[in-house]
Formats: structure tokens, C-alpha cells, sequence
């Protein structure tokens, strides 16, 4: 009885071997959705792309404003030197000129 049931098996098997696989089946809408799969995977590659060139412009942008802020608070401090310097002088002044440079206390 085993003995049949082997042959059997191989037989089908063998017939099976023998007929060719199907081919899947394909759908109108099966080529459209691919269309569309296509379709949106280039334009997220699209938006990736341009995000990536714009970060890239943002990034130069910020390093010139960077560079803009340097040079901006230098030259507020060399401002500031000169102002200081300019009322240092005017102070100088006004104690060397000013009640015969002994303006510290000029009351008696």
C-alpha cells in the first residue's frame, strides 16, 4: 500500500512538473496604480532634493549673517573705545582748563 501511494505521489509529481506555471494575472488598474506608486516616489525624491538645495542655501545664509554679527560687534567695540577715549579726553580737558587744573575740589 505505501509502495502505491509513492508511485502515486511521484506520478503527480511529475505531472506537475510538466505544466507551466501560471502567469499572474494583470489588471488595467494594476498598471495605472504602478503609474501612480512611480509617480509619487519621484516626487518625493523631487521634495528631497529641493529641501536638500535649500538647506544648503540656508546654511550659507546664516554663515553670512554670522560673519555680518563679527563684524558688526567689532566695530560697536572700536565705537565704544573712541567714545571713551573722546570722554576721557574731554574730562582731561575740563580739569586742566577749568579753575587752573584744580577743578578736584574748587570750593576753598
Amino acid at each position: 500500500m505505501a509502495l502505491q501511494v509513492n508511485e502515486a505521489e511521484e506520478a503527480l509529481a511529475q505531472l506537475a512538473a510538466q505544466v507551466p506555471p501560471k502567469k499572474p494575472l494583470k489588471f488595467a488598474f494594476t498598471e495605472i496604480g504602478e503609474q501612480i506608486i512611480a509617480s509619487l516616489m519621484q516626487a518625493a525624491d523631487d521634495q528631497v532634493a529641493a529641501a536638500q538645495a535649500l538647506r544648503v542655501e540656508v546654511m550659507e545664509l546664516a554663515e553670512n549673517i554670522g560673519v555680518a554679527l563679527e563684524q558688526q560687534a567689532r566695530q560697536l567695540e572700536a565705537m565704544d573705545a573712541r567714545t571713551k577715549a573722546f570722554g576721557q579726553d574731554v574730562l582731561d580737558a575740563h580739569k586742566k582748563f577749568i579753575n587752573g587744573g584744580k577743578h578736584e575740589n574748587p570750593s576753598p
